[in-house]
C-alpha cells in the first residue's frame, strides 16, 4: 500500500507528542495510539480511494502521425466516483517517438470528463504500437496513493508530414500554379481542354478566338482551356543505398517521400492518374495509376513505410517491369541520387533504351552544406582538403546535370527545403505546356 508525502510527514510529527509524552511516562502508549491512528486512516483512505473500475479512460490523438513534427495526444478520463481524483498520467510510448511535452497532471471532478495530454514527435516512418495507460492518483485523504492501469494497447502509423503536404496541397491546387517570387505565370489559353469562354485581352492566341460567340457578344471572345486531365503520372522511388545519406539529420529517402505524398495528392486533386513503383536492385512495390481518394490512400499505406536496402538500384530492370505493366505514356518522376557521372550514363542508356515512350524527369536533392564549405575561409590544412572534396563534387554534380540535359531529360536538382513545391511546380508546368 504506496504512503504519500503526507503520510510520511505525519509519520515524522509523531515524534513530537511522543516527546512530550516522555515527561510523563506515557511515551510507548503515545507511540501506539498515534501510530495505530496513522494506520487506520491510511486503510481508511484506501479503502475510500476509487479504484480502476470509477474511471474510464481514453487516449484520444489522430490515426496518422506526421514525421518530425509535434503531434499533440490527449488522455481523457471520466469520473463516476463521488470524489474529487489528482492524477499523474504516463502512457507506454514505443521508440522513436521522442516526448516533446511532459505528461500531464489531470484534476477529475466527480461524475465529469477531464482531459490532459502530451506532445511527441516522431523520428521515424512506420507503424507503432502503444501500451496501457496509467494513472497514478492521490487517495481522498491524501494518505495514500494508487496506481491503475488501463489497456490502451493500439498500433499508429507515422506517415510524411501531412500538416505541410495539406498546407501545399492548397496552394498548389489554384486555377494556374505557384507563384515564383512575387510574379504569378499566366495560365489563359494553356491547355488542350475546353473550359469556358472570356473576353478577349492584350496578347491572346487569335487563333483561339470563338467567332460565333464574339459573333453574339459583339466583342472578342476567346475559347478558355486548361490542361488535359486524366494523364499518366507515375512515382518512381529508388530506395537503394544512395538514399539513405543525411541533410539535417533527415534521410533523403524522407525527403523524397515527403514530396511523392504531395505529388500524388495534387494529380489527384488535378484529374490525372498516379502510380508508384519502389524499387532498388529489385522491384518492391507496384501500384498501377488510378485516381480519386481511394486511391490516394493506397499509394499513401505504400510510401509511409518504405525502408531503404544497402543494395544497387537497378534502373534497367525497374523500367523493364514499369513497361510491361504500363504500356499507357506517362510522366516517370524519378526520384534518386547519382553520385557521379558513369551512374547518370547509365540511367540515361536505360530510359533511352526501355522508356523510350514515356516521359522521364530526374529528381534528385542538392546537398547545401557543399555550397557553404565553398564560400567558407581555409584556416588550416585540413580545410583545404575539405574545400577541394566539396569542389570536386559539385563539379560531378554539373557534369550530370549537363548529361540530362544534353541527353533531353527533365532534371530537378533543388535543396531539400524546396523540393515539393519545385516539382509540383515542374509537374503542373509540364502539364500546361503539354509536354506529357
Amino acid at each position: 500500500m504506496p504512503f504519500s508525502r503526507l503520510f510520511a510527514l505525519l509519520v515524522f510529527l509523531g515524534v513530537v507528542p511522543i516527546y512530550i509524552a516522555s515527561f510523563f511516562g506515557w511515551a510507548v502508549y503515545v507511540f501506539i495510539i498515534y501510530n495505530a491512528l496513522l494506520a487506520a486512516l491510511l486503510i481508511v483512505d484506501f479503502m475510500i480511494t476509487p479504484g480502476a473500475k470509477a474511471f474510464e479512460v481514453t487516449r484520444v490523438c489522430d490515426e496518422k502521425f506526421s514525421l518530425g513534427i509535434e503531434n499533440h495526444i490527449l488522455i481523457k478520463v471520466r469520473n463516476r466516483s463521488a470524489y474529487k481524483v489528482l492524477f499523474l498520467v504516463r502512457d507506454d510510448i514505443p521508440p522513436y517517438l521522442k516526448l516533446c511535452r511532459n505528461f500531464s497532471i489531470i484534476s477529475a471532478r466527480p461524475f465529469a470528463e477531464s482531459e490532459g495530454g502530451y506532445s511527441i514527435i516522431p523520428e521515424k516512418r512506420g507503424e507503432f504500437k502503444f501500451g496501457n495507460i496509467y494513472l497514478k492518483c492521490s487517495g481522498v485523504l491524501k494518505l495514500c496513493s494508487k496506481t491503475l492501469e488501463y489497456d490502451q494497447r493500439r498500433s499508429y502509423k507515422v506517415y510524411p508530414n501531412l500538416r505541410d503536404l495539406r498546407k501545399y496541397s492548397i496552394a498548389a491546387i489554384s486555377k494556374s500554379h505557384f507563384l515564383y517570387g512575387t510574379k504569378k505565370a499566366k495560365g489563359y489559353g494553356i491547355g488542350s481542354e475546353f473550359e469556358s469562354l472570356r473576353e478577349y485581352n492584350d496578347g491572346d492566341d487569335y487563333r483561339k478566338i470563338n467567332w460565333m460567340a464574339t459573333a453574339r457578344a459583339g466583342k472578342f471572345i476567346v475559347n478558355n482551356y486548361e490542361p488535359e486531365k486524366n494523364q499518366q503520372i507515375f512515382i518512381m522511388l529508388d530506395s537503394s543505398r544512395v538514399m539513405n545519406s543525411e541533410i539535417n539529420y533527415i534521410k533523403k529517402l524522407d525527403y523524397s517521400i515527403n514530396a511523392s505524398f504531395l505529388l500524388a495528392e495534387i494529380a489527384t486533386k488535378k484529374g490525372d492518374n498516379t502510380g508508384l513503383i519502389v524499387f532498388d536492385n529489385e522491384v518492391r512495390r507496384f501500384i498501377k495509376p488510378g485516381k480519386g481518394s481511394s486511391h490516394f490512400n493506397l499509394i499513401a499505406e505504400n510510401l509511409y513505410n518504405v525502408e531503404e536496402n544497402l543494395v544497387t538500384a537497378d534502373y534497367k530492370g525497374a523500367l523493364m517491369y514499369l513497361n510491361k505493366n504500363q504500356m499507357r505514356r506517362s510522366l516517370l518522376c524519378i526520384f534518386t541520387e547519382l553520385f557521379n557521372v558513369e551512374e547518370a550514363s547509365l540511367l540515361v542508356s536505360s530510359l533511352k533504351s526501355v522508356a523510350k515512350n514515356h516521359v522521364p524527369l530526374i529528381i534528385t536533392i542538392k546537398d547545401m552544406r557543399l555550397y557553404e564549405i565553398m564560400k567558407d575561409d581555409i584556416k588550416n590544412t585540413n580545410d583545404v582538403f575539405v574545400k577541394a572534396a566539396a569542389m570536386k563534387l559539385i563539379q560531378e554534380r554539373e557534369r550530370i546535370q549537363k548529361l540530362f540535359f544534353d541527353s533531353g531529360i527533365a532534371c530537378l536538382d533543388v535543396p531539400p527545403d524546396k523540393l515539393s513545391i519545385e516539382l509540383v511546380n515542374k509537374y503542373l508546368n509540364m502539364k500546361s505546356m503539354m509536354q506529357i
